[in-house]
């Protein structure tokens, strides 16, 4: 059963959050600040398959709790909630590493239908109670390119034989830059498409994920050859 970790200081909030997923089928852990919720991480076992984590903590914010568990090399899920709404906000959750920026006050049903996505990808969503239909035998398709195989419906990806582990927002936009292969996508197309922003603010966010995926995927990634810039545009993929 999914382990999931809520850090909320609002303890009427926190209940609400945490009686609801129960009712789902998880296994909801609940913590008020993020020092705490720190410690619990690195003491799970098993460790925690998701983590909801609210932005205004006493004493560490939302994003240094997170940037502590990207640090930790932590691939962990977190669905970040904040009342913030500016867009600059958003960019640095995202930033941090947060995969989902939920913002309040947000409907509970979007919450859970939000974490049932994230832990689906991961394998580690409950089965539903209705009878599912037949499974087809078939893993989906496996993408190669170089030394590198992603299959985007086991959300599984490897380099030379090797797992690579990638969040959710990598494999985002790696599927976005494999499904629009040899095109050139603008930083403001990727931010709109991949990020769900409604504006796309002048940020480093793009450059900083194309390098992580080079990191993980080129040969040489200061000599990329899938994962191109074309300057004063954006990037193209080249299988």
């Amino acid at each position: 059963m999914p382990r999931i970790l809520v850090v909320e200081d609002e303890e009427h909030l926190a209940i609400g959050i945490k009686f609801n997923l129960e009712a789902e089928g998880f296994t909801v852990t609940t913590v008020g600040d993020g020092q705490a919720a720190l410690d619990l991480v690195a003491a799970a076992t098993p460790p925690f398959d998701l983590v909801v984590l609210d932005l205004m903590l006493p004493g560490m914010s939302g994003y240094a709790v997170c940037e502590a568990l990207r640090s930790d090399d932590n691939d962990v899920p977190v669905v970040m909630l904040t009342a913030r709404t500016l867009v600059e906000d958003r960019i640095r959750g995202f930033d941090a590493g947060t995969d989902v920026y939920l913002q309040k006050p947000f409907d509970l049903d979007e919450l859970i239908s939000i974490v049932r996505n994230l832990l689906a990808r991961r394998g580690r969503a409950p089965r539903p109670t209705t009878a599912a239909p037949e499974a087809t035998g078939t893993k989906g398709q496996v993408h190669r390119f170089g030394a590198a195989e992603v299959n985007f419906d086991t959300w599984e990806a490897r380099f030379k034989d090797t797992p690579v582990k990638l969040t959710n927002l990598e494999m985002k936009l790696l599927r976005y830059l494999v499904e629009h292969e040899g095109l050139v996508v603008s930083r403001e197309e990727l931010l709109t498409r991949v990020w769900g922003l409604t504006r796309a603010p002048a940020t480093r966010t793009i450059d900083t994920f194309m390098l992580n995926l080079r990191k993980s995927f080129e040969e040489d990634p200061s000599k990329p050859v899938h994962f191109l810039s074309v300057r004063g545009t954006g990037y193209r993929f080249v299988r």
